[in-house]
């Protein structure tokens, strides 16, 4: 065994109060339980990646032993993660939208806030409370401001105010009145887990801002995660430095660790029946099922599942999205051409990975999207829909069949030199 590894084998060591030939056997075990032929060189390599992973895992479950009540440990897996975005960006919009439409309407209903340039670097904020306009000084303004033109020489920005007096749950909202933040990233995740010892049972998991921007995990992967969780709501609540730090994916644990679970005998699809039966829907009634939710308040989610019949993983230039197709493994078309409708259409994020090909068998969790066909022109037509598509959240293989193909994109096509 090279002596550079040796030496990091056992600097990881001490990390884990473990000695050298304790790390030298876990290091052997790791290799003979991924398969690797330690004769090739390379092996080596990936055999102390691999343990590294380990000492990470074995660092992340002493932290999560020794964090404050504040919190609950959990454990399960992610059936979907949904984009970040920044909840903000559509306000912002509809803010100027509306004080480009009736700037006094805005203000008037303490939407948002008024700042001008009365002199070289004073600025005086003018807001609506309680129906009085309240008018102050204030040093600078605030990141959130958007500039606007009000007809005369006074520089002239307009903040967009936190609105809601009180929360649902009767507390007061002190943010009231309050500039909003020019930004603000939400992120939420579908997880089937259990609280600590508790019963498995469907979670949302909420972030915000760094850890909604920062958030990336496999989906259906068992996994171990650190959060507040609350009963009542079914939801787990990120809470900073620690859920992010606190993923950890049980294959890489110590088998013998206290942390480890075994999962032998827990079935990632039965649970997902038990816990999520209310979003299940079969592609053959999809339109039928997005027509219920459409109008209900509340996620459009839906877990469905059938046979790739076909995939085109070059990336959309404006989204980022991939697609694929998906039909009822199941489907009896008959033999007549109008027998046999579309695949349904499957945009794939960019954060999603994608390691099988054509012919795999999948369940597909995502949100339903129905958009309406339009003219030569870019006109709406009325009441005609093209068919319902779903934009996915996390993908399962059942089956996984040959591999994902990216077409590879020429060089030639590229070379602009002779411009």
């Amino acid at each position: 065994m090279q002596e550079r590894i040796v030496n990091e084998l056992k600097a990881l060591g001490n990390r884990i109060n473990m000695n050298e030939e304790q790390m030298v056997v876990k290091y052997n075990e790791i290799a003979t339980q991924n398969g690797l032929d330690m004769e090739q060189p390379r092996s080596s390599m990936i055999a102390l990646t691999l343990t590294r992973n380990f000492v990470r895992g074995a660092i992340r479950g002493k932290s999560n032993n020794s964090k404050s009540t504040f919190g609950n440990s959990g454990f399960g897996y992610f059936v979907g993660i949904e984009q970040a975005r920044d909840v903000q960006e559509w306000r912002r919009r509809n803010i100027m939208s509306r004080y480009n439409a009736d700037s006094n309407d805005v203000f008037n209903t303490g939407d948002i806030a008024e700042i001008r340039e009365v002199s070289d670097d004073v600025f005086e904020k003018s807001q609506m409370v309680n129906g009085d306009v309240e008018t102050k000084t204030i040093p600078s303004v605030p990141n959130s401001a958007m500039e606007v033109v009000k007809g005369d020489d006074v520089n002239t920005w307009i903040v967009p105010l936190d609105n809601v007096k009180a929360f649902s749950s009767g507390d007061l909202n002190k943010r009231f009145g309050k500039p909003l933040p020019a930004e603000e990233y939400r992120l939420r995740a579908h997880f089937v887990g259990r609280k600590e010892d508790g019963e498995f049972q469907y979670w949302t998991l909420g972030l915000k801002n760094d850890d909604a921007k920062n958030f990336s995990c496999e989906t259906f992967r068992w996994v171990h995660l650190f959060g507040l969780f609350n009963d009542d709501r079914d939801a787990i609540y990120g809470i900073r430095g620690k859920t992010l730090d606190g993923l950890t994916y049980n294959d890489v644990m110590d088998p013998e660790g206290d942390e480890y679970v075994d999962v032998n005998g827990l079935d990632m699809e039965q649970l997902l029946v038990e816990h999520m039966g209310g979003h299940i829907a079969d592609l053959f009634e999809l339109e039928n099922y997005h027509d219920s939710i459409r109008n209900e308040p509340g996620m459009k989610l839906v877990v469905t599942d059938g046979i790739i019949s076909s995939m085109n993983l070059t990336p959309n230039e404006r989204t980022g999205n991939r697609t694929m197709w998906v039909e009822p493994a199941d489907a009896n078309y008959g033999f007549e051409s109008e027998d046999v409708p579309d695949s349904t259409p499957i945009w794939i994020p960019s954060y999603l990975s994608i390691d099988f090909g054509v012919g795999s068998d999948v369940i597909i969790v995502g949100r339903t999207n129905q958009t309406q066909k339009k003219d030569d022109n870019g006109n709406a037509i009325e009441d005609e829909w093209n068919p319902v598509s779903i934009n996915l959240y996390g993908v399962y293989p059942r089956v996984a069949l040959g591999n994902a193909e990216v077409p590879a994109t020429s060089s030639e096509e590229n070379d602009i030199d002779y411009w």
